[in-house]
């Protein structure tokens, strides 16, 4: 089991991936926080253009010759040693205060496995208060990957699943799942609303589509998170992606229906299982 020294109390994942990806992390201008160590994993790296900035004793790089995001992910939680880990992509802007409060909010909540927080940069919704999801989400209320923090040691063997994601077999709902995960295993579960980083743009789960793979990845999400009986959600989804403008109806009906009915959501189910045998 991995330790963690005293001073060390949280680790932020930053997943990125090549070149330019290792530069964004460089321009993100990561704040000095006592306590607080950045794991970052590149993938595709270069060692001919390693920005400088980065070499410092809170930073540290690892290589992973890996493609997907899930996998990226996974490579922080494989490296991570704090007892705290909040996950995080190469696009943002923390504070010392932000990150103090991720830590705040687990120190003075010891029954809490993972906490969720909110963003500021993009309009998203948010519950009005604090709320416990350990067993149902607020209604209209999603997690972004970089808003979650947890207890490294209550997860286990949870990790994001490599078939869903960015250069997946289904890409996207990587991190509604492994919240889904974090859940159906019993972990403790609360929103805390405070804003701890900035986020400038427009998220994934708030553009147009244009790949069937998403749409096929939020069906077998719906299929994992209710069960052969919430078939009757998927008309719904293709419903209103189409009437936001986001994805054709009738295709939309058809690619989600293929994703609720994919292997993918067979081989999930009994990747969860071995993972939570531990916990």
């Amino acid at each position: 089991m991995k330790t963690s020294n005293n001073s060390r109390k949280l680790d932020v994942l930053i997943a990125t991936h090549g070149d330019d990806g290792l530069k964004r992390v460089a321009e993100m201008l990561l704040p000095k926080v006592e306590g607080v160590h950045y794991v970052v994993t590149w993938q595709k790296p270069n060692e001919e253009d390693f920005p400088t900035s980065l070499l410092r004793d809170d930073i540290e790089v690892h290589k992973e010759m890996s493609l997907g995001s899930s996998n990226n992910r996974n490579a922080g939680l494989a490296s991570a040693v704090a007892p705290y880990c909040l996950i995080a992509d190469n696009d943002l802007s923390y504070t010392t205060d932000g990150l103090n409060a991720v830590i705040d909010s687990l120190d003075t909540h010891p029954d809490v496995d993972v906490a969720t927080f909110q963003h500021s940069g993009e309009e998203v919704y948010y519950p009005s208060e604090e709320v416990d999801f350990s067993e149902k989400m607020p209604k209209g209320y999603s997690v972004t990957s970089f808003e979650i923090a947890f207890r490294r040691e209550s997860i286990g063997g949870l990790c994001f699943d490599t078939n869903f994601g960015i250069n997946a077999p289904m890409a996207s709902c990587d991190d509604p799942l492994f919240i889904l995960d974090c859940r159906q295993a019993g972990l403790k579960c609360r929103f805390f609303p405070i804003t701890i980083v900035e986020h400038k743009g427009v998220s994934i789960g708030y553009r147009a589509i244009s790949d069937p793979r998403v749409m096929m990845s939020h069906g077998a999400y719906i299929r994992l998170a209710y069960g052969i009986c919430g078939y009757a959600r998927v008309p719904l989804f293709a419903w209103r992606r189409w009437r936001k403008g986001y994805y054709p109806l009738l295709k939309g009906l058809r690619d989600v229906t293929r994703g609720f009915f994919s292997k993918y959501v067979g081989e999930h189910k009994s990747k969860f299982k071995e993972a939570i045998s531990g916990i």
